[in-house]
């Protein structure tokens, strides 16, 4: 501060100095007090492949111009920790794994991470790239003990490389996050789901048996269908956001495919173990399991609960692997309950069917879909075969799909390394295209038609009623 020599004396000058001092500080605590503590959000949704966090959302507390902001203003650190066992000797440790995530973009956005118009914002959002193959993208950790996916422990650290600059052009590099910053995870498409369904059934044989569900309900004053998944093995547990996130099964609420039903009701149960489980904890060796009682029981409770809203004509099952197996069993155990069926990588054994099986089978609408690249799921001893027979047996409105391969349909992943080929995922996860509704073709090549038209896996579901 410059003053005209003579106009105060020292004593004067020292007091307005000193003023002058406090007048700053008290400035500066005034704007770290305005200024809101830092915290972030990881953004996760689901994948072909499973759940993967794309998407960091600092609030930085205070209003920061974007013109000084870019994808290289910030690296981010992804670390993930999860019980482990090695399973030759059985010692369990602390299995970990951590990179460097590679960020994609980086701009203003509103607190949801939508991109903001406006020249200053408290809300970076950083776009990250995930991969099938990047495990530190993914909050999953697949646990050798149950078989079955788990979330892993999730420590990210966002470190800012380059001054940014406030409304004020002062310059901001308090961005960089610590171990106890506060965090929170947001679940895409997981949101639009209720996920705390519970059902406890008594079975006269296993006694009571315990399900957790997941479901939507859309908001509409009609009578709406009502599709139905089964989950995996690797999904059973009784967090349903597994099973909702292990495979695309949000998309079943989106509307890509709620379009072709005019707005569906989704559930999604989900056993504590697996669905082959014939009550030993063994997988069945009859084509019987412990949870047919139970799991038909929950399904009528829902659409007991929800009479007004759902359409009894119009009740569509499927899922994969196991649930692939369970739709076949719900198939018989309740032959004349629902519209149309739509396993995959189905994992019922074609010998355990019976000719009174194939008669029941027959008369409902079913669309298998299968990759003779299945090497979980022996398919001519599966699906293959009990199409044959179906087909065989006079059965007027059933289809297969039957690729060679499971490969990437988005364009967007490829096999690397100088390779453009799609990226190929493993043959066993023929729901991929089903849950993208990439599906339209029968297993003679053709396409499956619907009054002359071709249609699409979920749009001949959607036109299947009892």
């Amino acid at each position: 501060m410059n003053m005209k020599k003579g106009l105060f004396s020292g004593f004067l000058a020292l007091a307005l100095t000193s003023s002058l001092l406090v007048s700053t500080n008290v400035s500066a605590n005034n704007y770290a007090e305005s200024r809101s503590p830092l915290s972030y959000s990881l953004v996760t949704k689901g994948y072909d492949w499973g759940p993967g966090v794309y998407k960091i959302i600092l609030d930085t507390g205070t209003a920061i111009q974007g013109d000084t902001l870019n994808k290289d203003s910030f690296k981010v650190l992804a670390e993930r920790s999860y019980p482990a066992i090695h399973m030759q000797t059985q010692q369990k440790y602390s299995g970990s794994d951590s990179s460097s995530r590679t960020i994609e973009d980086a701009y203003l956005s509103d607190k949801d991470g939508h991109r903001s118009s406006k020249p200053t914002g408290q809300y970076i959002t950083l776009e990250m790239r995930v991969h099938p193959d990047l495990v530190t993208a993914s909050p999953f950790t697949f646990d050798l003990q149950t078989f079955t996916n788990r979330y892993a422990d999730l420590q990210y650290t966002i470190i800012q490389q380059k001054s940014l600059q406030d409304h004020t052009g002062s310059s901001v590099d308090h961005l960089t996050t610590r171990p106890d910053t506060p965090h929170t995870v947001i679940e895409q498409g997981v949101d639009m789901l209720d996920t705390s369904g519970k059902f406890s059934y008594k079975d006269p044989k296993f006694g009571q048996i315990h399900l957790t569900y997941a479901s939507y309900l859309p908001e509409t004053s009609k009578k709406k269908p009502l599709i139905i998944w089964l989950h995996g093995a690797g999904e059973g547990g009784t967090d349903p956001r597994i099973a909702l996130l292990g495979n695309k099964v949000t998309a079943l609420a989106d509307k890509s495919i709620q379009n072709y039903f005019g707005d569906a009701a989704v559930l999604v149960p989900q056993t504590p173990t697996f669905w082959m489980n014939d009550g030993t904890g063994q997988y069945t060796k009859d084509g019987k399991s412990m949870y047919t009682q139970s799991l038909t029981a929950l399904i009528k409770q829902y659409v007991k609960q929800y009479s007004s809203d759902i359409d009894t004509d119009r009740i569509y099952i499927g899922g994969c692997s196991n649930g692939g197996f369970m739709t076949l069993n719900m198939l018989l155990a309740n032959p004349d309950y629902f519209a149309a069926a739509y396993p995959s990588a189905e994992a019922y054994e074609d010998s355990l069917l019976s000719k009174q099986d194939i008669a029941k089978l027959k008369n409902i609408p079913i669309w298998f879909t299968a990759a003779g690249a299945d090497q979980t799921v022996d398919t001519s001893r599966t699906s293959t075969a009990t199409y044959k027979r179906l087909i065989a047996a006079g059965a007027k409105n059933v289809h297969y799909s039957y690729f060679d391969k499971v490969l990437d349909m988005s364009g967007l992943y490829t096999k690397g390394n100088g390779d453009h080929a799609p990226y190929e995922y493993n043959g066993h996860w023929s729901w991929i295209p089903v849950l993208n509704n990439d599906i339209s073709k029968d297993f003679n090549g053709k396409p499956v038609k619907i009054k002359g038209k071709a249609v699409t896996l979920m749009e001949w579901l959607a036109n299947q009623k009892k």
